[in-house]
């Protein structure tokens, strides 16, 4: 890239052209704390309102007794977002979870 190049618009080397992403755009539709059963290292999480076409955002809250991480979460099915976490996240794990 030249030095001179202007980067006004530019985030990561991807253009965003001005007014391209409003307010409603980041709002999040759905925004809540799931604790997880436990169990298995894949845990089907239950966040109402979330179709298999939601994006989802998720992080630990709380990585619980166990001291996982979060490595995927996607929204597989009606009203069921699908973590897959580091090992079995016990049944005290937070997970938040947004879902636009």
């Amino acid at each position: 890239m030249p030095k001179n190049r202007k980067l006004k618009n530019v985030i990561m080397g991807h253009h965003i052209q001005d007014g391209a992403i409003t307010a409603a755009d980041m709002t999040a539709n759905i925004a809540v704390n799931v604790t997880t059963a436990g169990g298995a290292a894949s845990e089907a999480l239950t966040v109402s309102g979330v179709t298999t076409s939601s994006v989802i955002v998720a992080s630990l809250k709380d990585d619980g007794g166990n001291n996982v991480t979060l490595k995927t979460a996607k929204a597989t099915a009606a009203n069921t977002v699908t973590c897959v976490f580091s090992a079995d996240p016990g049944n005290d794990a937070i997970v938040s979870i947004l879902a636009f």
